[in-house]
């Protein structure tokens, strides 16, 4: 094994894992979620402000029954004069 393989397993060591979201903490950040996303947030938005990743925020807006906007942007209406 190369040294630089050897730093990287290294570096991996010193990560520190967060703990599992379970019970009142996975249900309260679930509603909170839920709320934010109903209310225009984006998915990316969510996960920066509750610090979690995108694929356990769209996790958790999934588990409290929400229905995902698709990926294409709504088109602009246009204002008649």
């Amino acid at each position: 094994m190369s040294d630089t393989q050897q730093e990287r397993r290294g570096a991996r060591r010193d990560l520190q894992r967060r703990p599992r979201l379970r019970g009142d903490d996975r249900d309260t950040k679930r509603t909170a979620l839920a709320e934010g996303y109903r209310a225009r947030a984006s998915i990316r938005a969510l996960a920066a402000e509750h610090d979690l990743s995108f694929g356990l925020t769209r996790t958790l807006l999934l588990e409290a029954g929400v229905e995902l906007r698709s990926r294409n942007r709504e088109p602009k209406t246009v204002v008649e004069q």
